[in-house]
């Protein structure tokens, strides 16, 4: 099937006008694939706010700012322009509001996002506001952070100023013992010095006593050890045969201290007598008879 020429031509020209349509875009540094729909904002001041700062809806990033600059037509006023992702069309019902994100994001954009109303385009200019609590919540932080930051201060103070107090107590405590110490080892001192120097007296101390010294132990040194010694062990060797003997029921001591015959017999004896004196006492008329008249007869 052949295309007729002038379907051809038209297609080449339809062709030509969309590259140079879009390289236009390109050279004015548009992207013309971009997800994001460009507008511009206004604010009487830049209130630290920075390129790359989120432009968030309900929470969630939605586009960023791209551009920061001071526009001399409207009265020196900060020009915004921000890129908003294209499932979210700004309308003249919409708003723009600055708001702060915390120390870690800082301060962000933040969209009203409303459906109704004409679409705008990058050449409306869209009036930022300000959240209403925004320099409240600013300032709010700000003393909530500082009164921290004080307290947190204060309760450093103090404790250096307890650790000083206990480091001068303590150095007062160790001053004291210090000075403890020195008077001991003072009085010890002197103690020495008081015993010792009547010890080094040469006429009452321990030189008038070396001569006695000296002459105990020549007495010592002149003691026959070994002679005592020789006599000792005779002495021990005797003592021990003696026992032996003793033990061995030899000799009178033995046989007295071993044989139970001989016990048994003292014992017997003991209780004759014992008996004998009894009667004695009780009944001494039958052991002793005396008599006036009868005296000097014979019986």
């Amino acid at each position: 099937m052949q295309i007729n020429k002038n379907y051809k031509i038209g297609f080449l020209v339809l062709f030509a006008f969309t590259v140079l349509y879009y390289g236009l875009l390109f050279l004015k540094g548009r992207d013309p694939f971009s997800k994001y729909n460009v507008y511009r904002v206004s604010y009487p001041v830049n209130k630290n706010l920075s390129v790359s700062a989120p432009v968030k809806f309900k929470g969630h990033e939605v586009g960023k700012i791209a551009k920061i600059e001071i526009s001399s037509d409207l009265g020196h006023t900060t020009l915004l322009t921000i890129e908003v992702n294209k499932k979210f069309p700004l309308t003249d019902k919409s708003r723009v509001m600055l708001t702060n994100m915390g120390m870690v994001e800082g301060n962000a954009l933040e969209l009203e996002w409303h459906k109704e109303g004409r679409l705008l385009t990058k050449q409306d200019l869209i009036i930022g506001e300000c959240h209403p609590s925004f320099s409240e919540v600013d300032l709010n932080m700000l003393t909530t952070r500082a009164t921290a930051v004080m307290s947190n201060l204060t309760s450093a103070i103090d404790r250096v100023n307890a650790i000083l107090n206990n480091v001068e107590k303590a150095s007062h405590s160790l001053h004291t013992a210090i000075q403890h110490i020195h008077k001991s080892v003072s009085t010890i001192s002197n103690d020495i010095m008081a015993v010792s120097m009547p010890l080094a007296d040469p006429i009452k101390g321990i030189p008038s006593l070396l001569p006695d010294i000296r002459s105990i132990l020549g007495s010592i040194k002149a003691f026959p050890f070994k002679e005592f010694s020789y006599k000792t062990t005779h002495v021990l060797y005797t003592m021990e045969t003696l026992l032996q003997s003793i033990a061995k029921n030899h000799g009178t001591l033995g046989r007295f201290i071993n044989d139970p015959t001989l016990y048994n017999n003292l014992n017997s004896s003991a209780d004759n007598l014992n008996a004998l004196l009894l009667n004695i006492r009780n009944k001494p008329s039958r052991y002793v008879h005396f008599s006036l008249l009868n005296f000097g007869r014979k019986q």
